[in-house]
């Protein structure tokens, strides 16, 4: 297996996408995209990327604008963009992916998956701008019945503090829940709803690409990613032959618990869409960084054949 890093001129027309690349030995058998979540980076894959390559996938991410070493220093972590920035995390998807398909210069099956943030972006981006032949959704979630409200809140704060400020109480209202079922958190330990593993969640609190707050325009199109990719036109635009897999923990607050997946899951089939769903008892958000990753990896291999 070779890693590379590599890199692309974001659609914002400012920033450049850090990325990596993971090649395979051999002959691969396609290419597998992540797009990863909110106040994270495509660092924290590299387990599973690199798994991926030795199993003979071309895999490959970035972090998104506002994240990681995309952003260009401190200042610009949890910012996206002026305006549509949930636009630009979309057409960023297919920018990165056709920039490594002209560098490898193979026409092969191209799989995508994104998680939580990431899992939305994965959506709008396959609606929009890309045509993946294998669509993986983890910890993702269905309707907000909020949504529109929280539009209209992060407009007022933006409205009056600028697109900048940092909000607790748009971040309050959207994740305060999150914790209930996990201790409530604390200072010391904000979200333990990320994933069993206290061990992984001492080193995304100590990570400062991950210890960072969303600006209240960032938090605006967080939403507004929820919202479109839930939207009745989304499940009509999309292919019928294309296969989903939804996979998350079944304690895994964005997705209800389990609910959210099921939901999003019936919609799915109404429309003849071939979808399957695994869900892990007992795992939280980050199943990825949770006691399930190694089963989660494998049962990934597994679908995609």
């Amino acid at each position: 297996m070779e890693k590379r890093e590599f890199l692309v001129p974001s659609c914002d027309g400012i920033h450049t996408l850090s990325g990596v690349i993971y090649l395979p030995e051999g002959k691969p058998k396609g290419y597998f995209q992540v797009a990863h979540g909110m106040t994270e980076h495509i660092a924290r894959y590299d387990t599973f990327l690199s798994e991926l390559a030795r199993n003979g996938w071309i895999a490959f991410g970035y972090d998104h604008v506002g994240h990681g070493k995309t952003a260009r220093g401190e200042s610009e972590l949890g910012y996206i963009a002026k305006k549509d920035g949930w636009k630009l995390l979309a057409r960023d998807v297919k920018a990165f992916s056709d920039a490594v398909r002209r560098e490898i210069g193979a026409d092969m099956p191209y799989c995508l998956m994104g998680h939580s943030m990431g899992s939305f972006v994965a959506r709008v981006a396959t609606e929009r701008y890309v045509q993946p032949d294998r669509l993986i959704l983890m910890g993702t979630g269905g309707p907000n019945p909020a949504a529109g409200a929280g539009l209209a809140l992060t407009a007022l704060v933006k409205a009056f503090c600028g697109e900048k400020h940092i909000s607790p109480l748009v971040e309050s209202l959207a994740f305060g829940s999150y914790n209930k079922r996990f201790g409530g958190g604390s200072e010391d330990d904000p979200k333990p709803w990320l994933t069993r593993d206290e061990v992984v969640r001492a080193r995304y609190y100590a990570d400062p690409y991950c210890s960072f707050h969303f600006t209240v325009s960032a938090m605006g199109d967080l939403i507004r990613l929820t919202k479109e990719a839930n939207r009745g036109a989304w499940y009509r635009k999309l292919p019928k032959e294309l296969p989903i897999l939804l996979i998350s923990g079944a304690e895994d607050p964005v997705g209800a618990y389990g609910k959210g997946i099921r939901q999003v899951e019936k919609k799915l089939k109404r429309k003849g869409i071939s979808t399957e769903v695994i869900l892990y008892e007992g795992a939280r958000h980050e199943i990825l960084n949770d006691t399930t990753h190694e089963q989660t990896t494998k049962d990934i291999l597994n679908w995609l054949g």
